[in-house]
């Protein structure tokens, strides 16, 4: 059986993703200091390919590091499950409802230090 739960610690100082950049062309490219961390912190990767099922995603950022916890959900094959309607990424929701609300419910949404989610 396949693990179900996989906790590693990335020793690199946390970056937020940089906004979408556009060439004179008209073409979207990443930042550089976005998709450098990024690469960083698929190299540092060690945990397994969970490669089928749900997912539980805990983060956990410092100024020393970022946390992370990924398990497995398990179902209840008993219970029926309804079928999934939202099939987008779970934090890309988040971010257009949180920047949504910037200003309004908030002056700005990185006064929010802590986030649950759930797709269902």
């Amino acid at each position: 059986m396949k693990k179900l739960q996989f906790h590693q610690f990335f020793d690199i100082r946390p970056r937020s993703k940089g906004r979408p950049r556009m060439t004179r062309s008209g073409r979207a490219y990443t930042p550089k200091l976005t998709a450098e961390y990024e690469a960083a912190i698929g190299s540092m990767y060690k945990g397994p390919m969970f490669e089928e099922g749900l997912l539980s995603v805990k983060l956990r950022f410092t100024a020393q590091g970022t946390e992370l916890l990924i398990e497995r959900v398990e179902e209840n094959p008993s219970v029926e499950q309804p079928k999934r309607k939202l099939t987008g990424d779970i934090d890309n929701y988040a971010k257009s409802l949180l920047d949504g609300l910037n200003g309004i419910a908030y002056t700005d949404d990185k006064q929010i230090v802590i986030l649950h989610l759930e797709k269902a």
